[in-house]
């Protein structure tokens, strides 16, 4: 799993992540879409995924959802355990 607290260009894996959909959809700050394109460009892991989303949202804003290939297993169980760790690391006391 890779390291979210990782600082590259100024920010962090973990708030890079956080800002993706507004950074896709065009909703960021000009300072801040210029910080995230800085750390998307010197960091492959967070470059890698934000490319698999950006194809993900444009499939589907193409209306070609179907078309998109199925996950394998693998890659399925490793999306089932991020998104089982990140709903226990935010469910903290309350």
């Amino acid at each position: 799993m890779p390291d979210l607290d990782r600082l590259v260009a100024g920010l962090r894996c973990r708030d890079v992540l956080a800002d993706l959909s507004d950074f896709l959809d065009g909703l960021l700050a000009e300072e801040r879409v210029n910080a995230v394109k800085a750390h998307l460009a010197e960091c492959e892991t967070c470059a890698r995924f934000g490319a698999e989303v950006a194809a993900v949202l444009a499939a589907l804003r193409a209306g070609h959802a179907a078309a998109t290939p199925p996950l394998s297993d693998d890659a399925l169980a490793r999306l089932r355990a991020r998104v089982a760790d990140a709903i226990s690391t935010d469910s903290g006391p309350g």
